[in-house]
């Protein structure tokens, strides 16, 4: 008899044993399921929460030491050991990283097995688990994008159709001091008079820039396509600003393709992009420096880089350096309509442009026009 109730003891206490490993299993599944459903903020931080439910679910979780690798980040530190159990991380089919859990070797455990049985299939779990926050954080962030892209563009058509508004009704005014302030000077002889007469006409000529820029951007000016040699188009833009790199002390490298990059562009638009670029290059070496203009062929993509060493830009501007009216500039030495010109003309043009800039080193744009399908 009493070696019968010795068996009954022995087989309560197991089935207590493993009832407490059961409810520490469910807990586990249960916490993780919190953090997934509150996982608004970063993907770091929701894998840090992560982390600190995993331990719950294991005989010992005192000791267990657990860590999450998605892609190149690494959250949450473990020792090396032998005593480690993996979980890959699986997510739209591809494996993307893994679940580990593991003692540390020099911690003395109070018993085995190191590992239950359930323990192996409940780290697969939550891998899964896992895997469901990973996916459904870059789900959010892909719908966050396109809807900042909508955002944009309704912003920018409305901004088009307002400054295609303001750029005619500017014209006629500009023209008209234009007109008249040419034709006083001409009449005049009283040397002061002239020189005041002038600047109004440099200043309704500055005017006149500022809405053709305007009109580029709400794309009011009719394009000309035509194919044209790259190379001489870049030589041709340089030709004319000569003076102004010269009075700038700038230091002019061109290194042009030896081929004839022979793609459909607006010659008058192209004019407008280099000039831009360079213009923008000029102010950002303002006691002096150097600029290189290179051209090549990749593929079948037309590519120029516009590259100086001046004050470089910001990161956290590079990001809105092509939106209309952004400028860094002090209030009246720029319109902050230059970039945005060039990013319009260069998407009319099938091309697009990158930028990439160290504060302090220097600045480089790379142009890529595509060229025409060969017959």
């Amino acid at each position: 008899m009493g070696e019968m109730v010795h068996d009954t003891v022995g087989a309560s206490d197991g089935s207590a044993a493993q009832l407490r490993e059961r409810i520490k299993e469910l807990s586990c599944l249960y916490a993780m399921a919190r953090v997934a459903q509150q996982s608004h903020g970063t993907l770091r931080a929701t894998l840090e929460a992560v982390l600190t439910t995993v331990p719950q679910g294991w005989q010992w979780p005192e000791h267990l030491q657990a860590a999450l690798e998605v892609d190149d980040e690494h959250v949450g530190a473990y020792v090396t050991s032998t005593r480690a159990m993996v979980a890959l991380l699986v997510i739209n089919g591809t494996v993307r990283g893994r679940l580990v859990v593991a003692y540390p070797d020099a911690i003395e455990l109070p018993g085995l097995p190191i590992f239950l049985p359930e323990e192996g299939p409940l780290l697969e779990k939550l891998a899964m688990e896992v895997a469901t926050i990973v996916e459904r954080h870059e789900q959010r962030e892909r719908q966050a994008m396109i809807d900042r892209h909508m955002l944009n563009t309704d912003r920018l058509t409305v901004l088009s159709e307002l400054t295609a508004g303001i750029a005619h009704e500017l014209n006629t005014p500009l023209g008209s001091v234009l007109g008249f302030a040419e034709l006083l000077k001409r009449e005049e002889d009283a040397p002061t008079r002239r020189a005041d007469l002038q600047r109004i006409i440099d200043s309704a000529l500055a005017g006149r820039e500022i809405v053709k820029k305007l009109m580029y951007f709400s794309c009011e000016m009719p394009s000309q396509f035509h194919l044209l040699d790259l190379n001489e188009q870049v030589r041709q833009t340089l030709r004319l600003l000569q003076h102004r790199l010269d009075e700038g002390a700038i230091r002019t490298a061109l290194d042009l393709g030896p081929d004839a990059l022979v793609v459909r562009v607006d010659a008058v638009q192209f004019a407008q992009v280099v000039s831009n670029l360079v213009l923008n290059a000029l102010g950002a070496m303002p006691q002096g420096g150097g600029l290189r203009i290179s051209t090549e062929r990749s593929g079948k993509h037309a590519i120029i880089h516009v590259q100086d060493d001046g004050t470089g830009i910001l990161p956290e501007n590079i990001p809105r350096i092509f939106q209309p009216f952004f400028t860094t500039k002090p209030a009246g030495e720029g319109t902050g309509l230059g970039l945005a010109v060039v990013h319009g003309i260069m998407k009319a043009h099938g091309g697009h442009i990158t930028v990439s800039s160290e504060p302090g080193v220097g600045t480089l744009f790379t142009l890529s026009f595509p060229f025409p399908p060969t017959p």
